[in-house]
């Protein structure tokens, strides 16, 4: 069953009424298209050096080392996530607008 959140984004994107297991299979994939964004957007922000060092602590799998890093090296990374999250939400909804005309 999917969550609160996961049902308001299905509605807002006007795909409530597929069925679950399709609605799963699109938020999977808009899941890690938004992450590859924010991932992509983040990185750009840092040196070669930052970005050795950020792989590193990534291969760590501990997200608090990783959520520090990112804080001490990229001070507005929450800024950051934040617009590329509504840009892609933005583009998610004109591609479904695209689709459903």
């Amino acid at each position: 069953m999917p969550t609160q959140l996961q049902q308001d984004i299905f509605k807002e994107l006007g795909i409530a009424d597929l069925p679950q297991e399709r609605q799963e299979e699109v938020l999977t994939a808009m899941t890690e298209a938004v992450l590859k964004r924010i991932i992509l957007r983040l990185v750009g922000q840092l040196s070669e050096a930052q970005r050795g060092q950020l792989e590193e602590v990534g291969n760590s799998g501990d997200s608090a080392k990783i959520s520090e890093f990112l804080a001490a090296n990229i001070p507005n990374h929450e800024t950051l996530i934040r617009e590329e999250v509504a840009s892609f939400k933005k583009d998610m909804q004109m591609t479904v607008d695209a689709l459903l005309a």
